[in-house]
């Protein structure tokens, strides 16, 4: 565990997701040309320098309050902007809370 410590810089976790227009909803008009055209964009976490760390210490059982965004905000914060479809949710963080 030691030699990773010391030479990870730093952890990302990416997801792609589904894209709605936040104006129309499911279908696009002329005015979304950029959300009919990719339909899909990457969210993702990363982990670097004190957020790394702590994770590690956690991860060695030492008790540690680790803050960072994590994936499953980043997608609850898309849908409540309206720009992430609601299954991605169900899609990516259910699933994997599930294992």
């Amino acid at each position: 565990m030691l030699e990773i410590e010391q030479t990870l810089v730093a952890v990302t976790a990416q997801r792609l997701v589904e894209l709605t227009c936040p104006y129309c909803e499911e279908e696009c008009s002329s005015y979304c040309y950029g959300y009919s055209r990719w339909k899909r964009a990457s969210v993702f976490e990363l982990l670097a320098g004190r957020a790394l760390n702590a994770s590690i210490k956690e991860a060695r059982g030492e008790a540690n309050e680790v803050k960072y965004r994590t994936l499953k905000e980043v997608i609850t914060k898309g849908i409540a902007l309206g720009y992430i479809k609601e299954s991605e949710y169900s899609r990516w963080v259910h699933d994997n809370e599930a294992t």
